[in-house]
C-alpha cells in the first residue's frame, strides 16, 4: 500500500463523517438548513475523493471513462451545495447567477451521459501514468469533449457569484467573517476544479483534488464548523444549568423575600385547574390552608364574593392587570387586598396562566381616606394635575372658586381653568411653571388668571409642588381668588390718587405768590401795550403800523397768560391719566418756571444742566410736573442757610435704562437707614412734614414704568434720581 492508497481514503472517511454529523445535528434537531448544505458538500468531497482514486488506478481506457462519468455526479451536488449554501447563509449575491450556475451544472450532468464517453473525453485512446512522489498514478489522453465547456462556464458562474456576494456582504455586518471563511473556502476548490479541468485540456496530468488545499480547506472548514456548534452547544447547556440553579437560588430568595415583606406570592394554572400559594398568601387572605381552588382562595372572604371574582376574570383579560377589593377576616376584621401580576394567555386569548402578589393594603387606603377628608376641608382651592396637565382631583373649594362640580373638574385640562396654560405659548409657560416646582415643598406665588364655568376671567394666586401619589408624579396646585384682594388694592389706589391730588392743591396754595407774579407780569404787559395804542391813536389815528404792532404782542402775551392758567386749572382738576410723548426737558422748564418767584423768594439758585436730544418718554406731564415740583421743594428745604451755598442742581441724560432726571441738593444729606424708608408713606426726615410727598412720588414714577431713589452725595448733599423708559 502507497500513501495515495492511504491518504485519498482517510480524505473521504474524514468528509464522511463530518457529512453524517451534519446530518444527524440536522435531522435531530431544529431544521437548520446550514446544516444540511454542510452535509451534502462534505459527502460530495468524499465521494470525488473516491473517484479520483479509481481515476488514478484505472488500468484500461474503458475503466478510466466510466470513473469520469460517475465523478460528475459528486461535482454537480456540490456546485448545487455551494449555490444554495451561499444564498441561505447570506443571499447578498445575484438569484438570476445563481439559477444560471446551477441550470448550466444540471445541463452539463446530462451532457455528461448523453454524449462521448463523459462530458470531458469524447473518447479515451489510451492511458497515461506518471509518478507523484514515487507512486504512478494514471490519467487519461484523447479526445476532448466539445460540451466540456459548458461545465467550465458553470464553474465561472459560481466564481463570480462566490465572488459577488464576498463584495455585497458589509464590512460592519455580524456574518462578515463567517461569508470570508465559507466562500473563500469554496471558492478556492472551485478555482482548482478549474485548473484541473484545464491541464486536461491542455494533455497534461490534472492536478489532483482530494489532495489539493482546496479540499484540505474544505474538510476543515467543515471540521471547525462542527467544532463550533458543539461547543455552542456545550457552552449553552452549561449556561443553561447556571441558569436553572439561579433560577432556584432567585425563586429561594424571592420567597425570603416575600415573606420578610409580608407579600404573599401565588399561580393559577387555569387550564389545569391549579392553584398554588405561599403561606402568607395565607394570612393575608384569611385561610387557614390551601383548597387548592383559585376562586375559592382568593376570593373565600371577599365582602362582594361572585361579584369580585366575576370582576377579577375580567381584569385578567389584560397582560398586566391590578385588582383591589375587601375582605372580612373570620374575626370580623376587615382588610383591603391589591392583587397585581401579570398573564399568559393561549391563542384564543384567554388567560392560560396568571401569576401574582398578593398585598395588604388597609393602612394605605386609611390614609388616602383620612388625607381625602383634610383635602375636602381645606379652605384653599386645591387641584391635582398630571404632567400632561389634565385635572386628576379637586375638592370642595376648587370646584366653588372655579365654578364647577368635583366630578366636571376631573378630566378637565388645565387650560379650561387657568387661562395662561392654553394655546402654544400658554403650553410653554405652563411647562416652564411644572419645571419648577419643588417636590414635596410649595414654590412661590404666581399671579396668572382663572376662568369660572361662566366665562369669566378672575385674578389668581397659584403655588405648586410635585408629590407623587398611587405611585405617580402629580402636580399639585394651591390656587387662592385674588378678586376680593385685587378690589381693595384698587379702592387704596384710588385713595392714593385723592392724596396725590389733594398734596397738589395744597401746594398751589403754597405757590400762590408764584402763580400770581407769573399771571401779573403777562397781564403788565397788556396794560402797557394798551395805554400806548391809546396813546398813538390820540396823537395820529393816522399811525396804523405801531398799533398793529402793540396789538400782535397784547395777544402773545394774553396766549402765555392763559397758558398759565391753563397749567393752574390742569393741576387742580382730578383728571385721568393721560399718557402721551414728552420731551421731558420741557416738562422740566415749564416746572422751574412755574417755580421760579418761589426759587427767589427762598434765595434759591437753580442750577439746569439738560442734555439736548433726548428721546421723548411716555407720561402724564401734570403728573411729571407734580414729581419735579416736589423734588425740587425737598431740595429747598433740605439748603442750609448760608446764601453762597442754597444752590438746586437739575440735571437730564441719556442712562442705560432711559432717561433719567437727577435733583440735587447742597445740604446735609439723608441718613443711611432712612435711603428707602422715606419712600413709605407717612415717613418723613422734616419735622412739620406728613411723609407722603415721596409717597405719592415713587407711586406716580412707578405708574409710568420707571423707578425712583435717593443717594447721598460726597462731601455733602443729597441726589434724587428717577429713570423713566423711553417711548418706543
Amino acid at each position: 500500500m502507497n500513501w495515495v492508497e492511504l491518504v485519498w481514503p482517510m480524505l473521504a472517511a474524514a468528509s464522511f463523517v463530518l457529512g453524517l454529523i451534519h446530518a444527524v445535528v440536522w435531522l435531530s434537531g431544529p431544521r437548520d438548513r446550514a446544516h444540511m448544505v454542510f452535509a451534502v458538500a462534505a459527502f460530495a468531497v468524499g465521494a470525488i475523493a473516491l473517484f479520483e482514486l479509481a481515476s488514478f488506478q484505472a488500468q484500461t481506457p474503458g475503466a478510466m471513462a466510466a470513473v469520469i462519468r460517475g465523478w460528475h455526479v459528486p461535482i454537480t451536488l456540490l456546485v448545487c451545495a455551494i449555490v444554495y449554501g451561499v444564498h441561505t447563509l447570506f443571499g447578498h449575491g445575484s438569484p438570476a447567477l445563481a439559477l444560471a450556475a446551477v441550470a448550466l451544472r444540471l445541463l452539463a450532468l446530462v451532457l455528461n451521459f448523453a454524449t462521448g464517453v463523459n462530458l470531458n473525453f469524447e473518447s479515451i485512446d489510451a492511458i497515461g501514468h506518471v509518478a507523484w512522489f514515487g507512486v504512478e498514478v494514471a490519467y487519461p489522453t484523447g479526445v476532448l469533449n466539445p460540451w466540456a465547456p459548458v461545465a467550465q462556464l458553470s464553474n465561472l458562474l459560481v466564481v463570480a457569484y462566490l465572488v459577488q456576494t464576498l463584495y455585497r456582504v458589509p464590512r460592519s455586518a455580524p456574518a462578515r467573517n463567517a461569508a470570508l471563511v465559507v466562500c473563500g473556502g469554496w471558492l478556492l476548490l472551485v478555482l482548482t476544479m478549474l485548473a484541473s479541468t484545464v491541464s486536461i485540456i491542455l494533455g497534461q496530468p490534472r492536478l489532483p483534488l482530494g489532495t489539493s488545499p482546496s479540499s484540505v480547506v474544505m474538510i476543515l472548514l467543515l471540521g471547525a464548523l462542527m467544532v463550533r456548534d458543539l461547543r455552542h452547544g456545550r457552552r449553552m447547556d452549561v449556561l443553561l444549568q447556571e441558569s436553572e440553579r439561579r433560577n432556584l437560588r432567585t425563586q429561594r430568595d424571592l420567597e425570603l423575600a416575600a415573606n420578610a415583606a409580608n407579600l404573599g406570592l401565588w399561580r393559577w394554572d387555569v387550564a389545569d385547574s391549579r392553584f398554588t400559594q405561599n403561606e402568607t398568601n395565607h394570612v393575608l387572605l384569611g385561610h387557614a390552608a390551601t383548597s387548592g381552588e383559585a376562586a375559592r382562595d382568593l376570593f373565600g372572604n371577599a365582602e362582594r364574593g361572585a361579584e369580585d371574582e366575576r370582576a377579577f376574570r375580567d381584569a385578567i383579560r389584560r397582560p398586566v392587570y391590578e385588582f383591589e377589593y375587601r375582605i372580612q377576616r373570620a374575626d370580623g376584621a376587615r382588610r383591603w387586598i391589591l392583587l397585581r401580576g401579570n398573564v399568559e394567555h393561549d391563542l384564543h386569548g384567554e388567560p392560560a396562566v396568571v401569576r401574582g402578589v398578593t398585598l395588604d393594603v388597609t393602612r394605605r387606603k386609611d390614609e388616602a381616606e383620612v388625607l381625602r377628608t383634610l383635602l375636602e376641608a381645606a379652605p384653599s382651592a386645591l387641584l391635582v394635575f398630571d404632567e400632561a396637565g389634565t385635572v386628576r382631583y379637586a375638592n370642595v373649594a376648587a370646584a366653588s372658586t372655579f365654578g364647577h362640580t368635583q366630578e366636571a373638574l376631573a378630566g378637565m385640562a388645565g387650560g379650561a381653568l387657568v387661562t395662561e396654560a392654553g394655546g402654544p405659548q400658554g403650553q410653554a409657560t405652563w411647562r416652564e411653571f411644572v419645571d419648577g416646582a419643588r417636590t414635596n415643598e410649595m414654590g412661590g406665588a404666581r399671579d396668572l388668571h382663572g376662568q369660572r364655568s361662566d366665562g369669566e376671567s378672575f385674578p389668581i394666586e397659584v403655588r405648586l409642588c410635585r408629590v407623587v401619589l398611587e405611585e405617580r408624579p402629580r402636580i399639585m396646585l394651591a390656587v387662592v381668588d385674588l378678586s376680593a384682594r385685587k378690589k381693595v388694592e384698587y379702592e387704596m389706589a384710588m385713595e392714593r390718587e385723592s392724596v396725590a391730588h389733594l398734596a397738589r392743591v395744597t401746594m398751589l396754595g403754597e405757590l400762590a405768590g408764584s402763580l400770581a407774579h407769573e399771571l401779573n407780569q403777562p397781564l403788565a404787559a397788556i396794560l402797557s401795550n394798551a395805554q400806548a395804542a391809546q396813546r398813538i391813536l390820540h396823537r395820529d389815528p393816522s399811525d396804523l403800523e405801531q398799533v398793529h404792532e402793540i396789538l400782535f404782542d397784547i395777544v402773545e402775551t394774553d396766549r402765555r397768560a392763559g397758558q398759565v392758567i391753563g397749567r393752574l386749572r390742569s393741576m387742580l382738576r382730578r383728571e385721568a391719566r393721560e399718557f402721551r410723548p414728552l420731551d421731558i426737558n420741557d416738562v422740566v422748564q415749564d416746572c422751574v418756571r412755574l417755580m421760579r418767584n418761589d426759587l427767589l423768594n427762598r434765595r434759591v439758585s437753580c442750577r439746569m444742566n439738560l442734555m439736548p436730544g433726548l428721546p421723548l418718554v411716555a407720561g402724564d406731564p401734570i403728573q411729571l410736573q407734580q414729581v419735579l415740583m416736589n423734588l425740587l421743594r425737598n431740595a429747598c428745604d433740605a439748603l442750609p442757610g448760608d446764601p453762597a451755598n442754597r444752590i438746586v442742581r437739575v440735571r437730564t441724560y441719556r442712562s442705560d435704562t432711559g432717561v433719567r432726571v437727577e435733583v440735587a441738593d447742597t445740604g446735609s444729606g439723608i441718613p443711611e437707614e432712612m435711603l428707602e424708608q422715606i419712600f413709605t408713606p407717612f415717613e418723613t426726615t422734616k419735622t412739620t412734614g406728613m411723609g407722603m410727598g415721596l409717597a405719592v412720588c415713587r407711586t406716580i414714577v412707578r405708574a409710568h414704568g420707571g423707578r425712583i431713589w435717593a443717594e447721598n452725595l460726597e462731601p455733602r448733599g443729597a441726589r434724587v434720581s428717577m429713570d423713566l423708559p423711553v417711548q418706543e
